[in-house]
């Protein structure tokens, strides 16, 4: 639908204008000065100053000095910058002659040899040579030492670059067997406005001809994206009531994600869609709308079609029955190059010679393209299914179906995951795309693996943990298991465990509790071998020569209460 080089119309069904020449070029590019030397000059004659014209028009001062002398030397200003004698001519009158450009009137010696062979160079290009090969020709017809940038200015010059073009304009008709292809293109129908929304909205068509019979089918869609066109295409194929074996469409991303003229990468929603189907899809060159000439023509064709509908709008659903109503009429009329009813033609010859449609539906898909996360995860339909880490970064596309969700990147599937439905679930992630040590803890052998350094009573507690299947709630108590090496000895958790197991007690508090009261039976035999010694048994007094007994004393005591003083003082002494 675009206009290329050797196209005649626009996408809009306009003509495109062919490139300019060097004079009409030229006459273009000395108007626009014209037109801006008036206008700096009628600034200045207004009294405008030279710092606001040039903030004003984003022209340099330079320039505006350079007028104003001239503006003041035929007259329009006088000396002192004020409105002068001449009054400025009407426009389009040039205010000053036009310089001439002294590199026009200069002609190179390769320009003249080239001068003296101008018939048989335009005879060449005339008969679709291409420009290179006129030119290594030239030493054949005389002329030498001309320099290829020197014959190809010789040519544009002479307008000489476009006299192939009538002969190259020639397309050859491509003629289709019955059945061979279906061609599509969309188009603008029409603007609406949404009732609901108030909100312009734009409504385009997706039509298809069969390239043989010239059968006229279109679908009204709102937008142009992959699952509106899958879904446009199923219906057109029940339509028809079988397959064509090719389809010819332009390369828009829907049906290509990389454009080319050589091989295209095609969607792998399309890809997938035509495998389902079993048909070819041929993704056109970019701007080479003549190979699909039998859809193009049509376009126009459909909005006329639509004319008599009016502006009113009653819904997409309405037109949809209108445009098949009108179709209808159209494949009975006789086609003006085929001279053949498209309908007629379909029935008798191309619909036999289409294969038949599979048996089930294809499961139209989403699509969308989005970026690898760094957790290396790519969201699509606000969940989350895991690629390998290096692909971190990339763009990727996805495809989303009822069952699988596929991710590409540049065509090349990377992974498959079943479609995420669970509201409780988000991501999908494939146990080989877990790092090292997480797809370790990902099984039981992580934990068996540590606990086996600690004991085998530690791995026997960790296995009947683990067989309990609670989950999170399982691995935190294994997590507790483990984090004991870090303040008791691994012969003192196996012995614990031990215990535990004895009493089937697979809890973490009670290893802990009894690791805590083993210890605290350690500490208190300890504090008991630490306690001193006690002190050795009295002599008895007789031992000790200068110690009276007591009987002496209560002896002396009964002398004070009944003796004499004499008899105390002797005492005494």
């Amino acid at each position: 639908m675009g206009c290329g080089a050797h196209t005649a119309s626009s996408d809009y069904g306009l003509p495109c204008l062919p490139s300019p020449t060097r004079e009409e070029a030229l006459v273009t590019k000395n108007s626009r000065r014209r037109m801006m030397e008036r206008k700096i000059v009628e600034m200045l004659v207004a009294g405008t100053g030279v710092n606001q014209i040039a903030e004003q028009l984003h022209v340099s001062k330079a320039r505006l000095r350079r007028l104003r002398e001239l503006a003041k030397q035929y007259r329009y200003l006088d000396d002192a910058g004020q409105p002068g004698q001449v009054p400025l001519p009407s426009y389009p009158e040039a205010l000053f002659p036009d310089t001439v450009d002294k590199r026009s009137l200069q002609v190179s010696e390769a320009h003249q040899r080239l001068a003296s062979k101008h018939a048989w160079i335009r005879d060449c290009l005339q008969a679709g040579w291409h420009f290179v090969s006129v030119w290594e020709e030239l030493s054949a017809q005389g002329i030498t030492g001309v320099s290829r940038s020197s014959f190809y200015r010789y040519i544009e010059n002479h307008q000489l670059t476009r006299l192939g073009e009538t002969y190259r304009r020639v397309v050859p008709e491509i003629v289709h067997k019955p059945g061979e292809a279906l061609l599509l293109d969309w188009g603008k129908l029409r603007d609406v406005v949404d009732p609901v929304t108030s909100k312009k909205r734009t409504l385009w068509f997706f039509a298809g001809v069969l390239g043989f019979s010239r059968l006229l089918v279109l679908r009204l869609v709102w937008r142009i994206d992959t699952e509106t066109t899958l879904r446009a295409l199923e219906s057109m194929l029940r339509e028809l009531g079988g397959v064509p074996a090719r389809l010819t469409m332009d390369n828009p991303k829907c049906v290509a994600i990389e454009a080319s003229p050589y091989e295209p990468i095609l969607n792998p929603a399309m890809e997938r869609f035509a495998a389902h189907y079993g048909v070819l899809v041929e993704a056109l060159p970019p701007r080479d709308p003549q190979k699909k000439g039998k859809i193009e023509r049509p376009v126009p064709f459909i909005r006329r079609l639509y004319e008599s509908h009016g502006e009113a709008w009653h819904g997409i659903e309405e037109s949809q029955e209108f445009l098949d109503r009108k179709l209808v009429l159209a494949n009975q009329r006789r086609h003006g190059t085929t001279l053949r009813r498209p309908q007629q033609l379909f029935a008798e010859i191309e619909a036999p010679a289409l294969k038949q449609l599979p048996a089930l539906a294809y499961d139209i898909e989403q699509y969308h393209e989005g970026t690898v996360r760094q957790d290396g995860h790519v969201r699509f339909a606000n969940k989350y299914y895991s690629v390998d880490e290096k692909h971190i970064g990339a763009e990727v596309v996805v495809l989303g179906g009822s069952k699988l969700v596929s991710i590409y990147r540049g065509g090349r599937l990377l992974e498959v995951h079943d479609r995420l439905w669970d509201p409780n679930r988000s991501k999908s992630t494939k146990p080989y795309h877990l790092k090292p040590w997480e797809r370790a803890m990902a099984d039981d052998s992580y934990y068996r693996e540590r606990a086996r350094k600690l004991g085998p009573a530690v791995e026997e507690m960790v296995l009947r943990i683990i067989r309990k299947g609670q989950g999170f709630i399982d691995t935190r108590v294994i997590f507790g298991l483990m984090s004991l090496d870090k303040s008791y000895k691994a012969a003192e958790i196996d012995t614990a465990c031990r215990q535990a197991l004895a009493t089937d007690s697979l809890s973490w508090r009670w290893v802990k509790g009894l690791l805590d009261a083993a210890r605290g039976a350690e500490a208190e035999r300890a504090r008991a071998a630490a306690v001193p010694a006690p002190p050795p048994a009295a002599k008895p007094r007789a031992a000790y020569a200068h110690v009276r007994s007591m009987a002496v004393y209560e002896e002396q005591m009964q002398l004070f209460k009944n003796g004499s003083p004499d008899d105390i003082g002797g005492w005494m002494h």
